[in-house]
C-alpha cells in the first residue's frame, strides 16, 4: 500500500518513471505475499499499464494490461465496467502498434461502458476517440470520420455539463483532420486542424509539441489548398516549437525539417 500510495503522488506530479518503478514494486510485493492470480494485483497491473502508455512503453502496457485483464475476467466478469476499462485502454495502446484487434477491443469496451456509464458520459467519449483512431488505421476512413464526428458532439456536452476539456476537443479534431487528409478532403481537414490549433495554442503554446504538430498538419493541408507561402510560414513555426521541445533528431523534427525543405525547392 506504501508504494502504491507513492506512485499515485509520483503520477500526479507527472514524474511517471518514479510512479512506473514503484507501482512495479507494489505488484511484486503483492503477487509474493498473494499469489500471481490474487484479485488485489489488478489495481498495480493496470496502474503500471497506465504509466509505460504515458512513457511510451506500448509492449509493456500491452503485457501488464493483458494481464489485468486476464484476472479482471476470472475474478469479476467480462461485462464488468472495470474489465471493459482494461479491455479499452489495451485498446488504445493496440492503436499505437497498429494491431487490428484493437477496433475489436475497442467496441467491446465502449458496449459496456455506454450501458453502465450512459452514452453521454467523459469515458465513452474517449473510447470513441480511440475507435475512430482505430478504424482510421484500418483502412476504414468513412466509419472513423463518423465516429470521430460523434466523439465531437460527446466532448462538447461534456464540456456544457462542466466535466469536458478542451484538450480532448482539440485532440479529436486532430485526428479527424488526419482522418479526412487521407479521405482526401482538404478544405474539411483545414477546418479541424485550424480549430484544434486554436484550442492547443490557447492551452498549452505556441512551442507545445502538440501545437506544433498539429500545426505541422495544417502547413500539409494548406499546400494542397494552393497556398503554400502561408503553408511554409506554419511549417517553419512548427519546426521551431518541435525543434525547442524535442530536439533535431527527435522523428517529428526531422519529418517537418524534411517537408519545409520540400515545399520551398517547389516553389
Amino acid at each position: 500500500n506504501v508504494y502504491h500510495k507513492l506512485g499515485a503522488a509520483h503520477r500526479a506530479l507527472g514524474q511517471h518513471g518514479q510512479a512506473l518503478q514503484c507501482y512495479q514494486l507494489c505488484l511484486e510485493l503483492r503477487e509474493a505475499a498473494l499469489g500471481p492470480e490474487d484479485l488485489q494485483l489488478i489495481s498495480p497491473l493496470n496502474n503500471l499499464g497506465a504509466e509505460a502508455q504515458q512513457l511510451l512503453k506500448y509492449y509493456e502496457a500491452q503485457h501488464f494490461y493483458l494481464r489485468a485483464l486476464a484476472l479482471e475476467k476470472k475474478h469479476l466478469g467480462a461485462r464488468h465496467l472495470t474489465t471493459a476499462t482494461t479491455l479499452g485502454n489495451l485498446g488504445a495502446v493496440y492503436v499505437q502498434l497498429k494491431k487490428p484487434q484493437a477496433v475489436q477491443c475497442l467496441q467491446g469496451a465502449l458496449e459496456v461502458q455506454k450501458k453502465e456509464l450512459g452514452p453521454c458520459h467523459p469515458s465513452v467519449a474517449s473510447t470513441m476517440h480511440n475507435l475512430g483512431n482505430a478504424l482510421a488505421a484500418t483502412g476504414q476512413g468513412t466509419a472513423a470520420a463518423e465516429c470521430l464526428r460523434e466523439t465531437l458532439l460527446l466532448w462538447r456536452q461534456t464540456q456544457d455539463g462542466g466535466i469536458g476539456s478542451p484538450k480532448d476537443v482539440a485532440a479529436t479534431l486532430h485526428s479527424l483532420g488526419n482522418v479526412y487528409r487521407g479521405l482526401l478532403n482538404a478544405a474539411s481537414a483545414h477546418r479541424c486542424f485550424s480549430a484544434a490549433l486554436q484550442i492547443r495554442e490557447a492551452l498549452l503554446g505556441a512551442a507545445h509539441p502538440h501545437t506544433a504538430r498539429t500545426r505541422h498538419c495544417l502547413a500539409l493541408v494548406g499546400c494542397s489548398l494552393g497556398t503554400p507561402r502561408e503553408a511554409l510560414e506554419e511549417l517553419n513555426l512548427a519546426m521551431d516549437g518541435l525543434l525547442q521541445n524535442l530536439g533535431s533528431k527527435h522523428s517529428l523534427t526531422l519529418q517537418a525539417r524534411l517537408d519545409a525543405k520540400t515545399l520551398t525547392s517547389s516553389r
